[in-house]
């Protein structure tokens, strides 16, 4: 660790590291080559460091916001298929229970004669393709 403290290995204590020379940044934040002693160009570097933190922290506080406003239209147009979903699942109930119903009045019918179940079976038929045809473009 450059310019805070280093350890020193006789006695494990920590001491500070003036005499070591920092190494100076470009605007890039890359090394440039040039070494420093001088406290000025210490406080420049670190005040370089810190605006480029700031910049990142921003950057980083602009992508969490559109990530909640992401979360937001997500959660509001998740709400609005469940209540599409719950309306469909009211519909189909209501259709099974008339099917149901017929179901009861075609056994019934069935018992008659063979010419009978025929026209039920037709009608049945004709009846479950027009309630699958209301379904699907409703």
């Amino acid at each position: 660790m450059l310019g805070s403290s280093v350890l020193n290995k006789k006695n494990d204590d920590y001491t500070p590291d003036e005499h070591i020379p920092l190494v100076r940044l470009d605007e890039g934040g890359f090394l440039s080559g040039s070494i420093s002693h001088g406290r000025g160009d210490r406080l420049h570097q670190m005040e370089t460091m810190a605006k480029r933190k700031d910049a990142v922290l921003d950057d980083m506080e602009a992508a969490v916001d559109r990530l909640g406003f992401i979360a937001h239209t997500i959660r509001s147009e998740v709400t609005e298929h469940e209540q599409m979903l719950d309306g469909l699942n009211e519909e189909i109930d209501t259709a099974d229970q008339r099917m149901g119903a017929t179901m009861k009045k075609v056994t019934k019918l069935l018992g008659t004669s063979d010419r009978g179940r025929l026209c039920c079976i037709l009608w049945l038929v004709l009846i479950n393709v027009l309630l699958l045809i209301i379904i699907i473009l409703f």
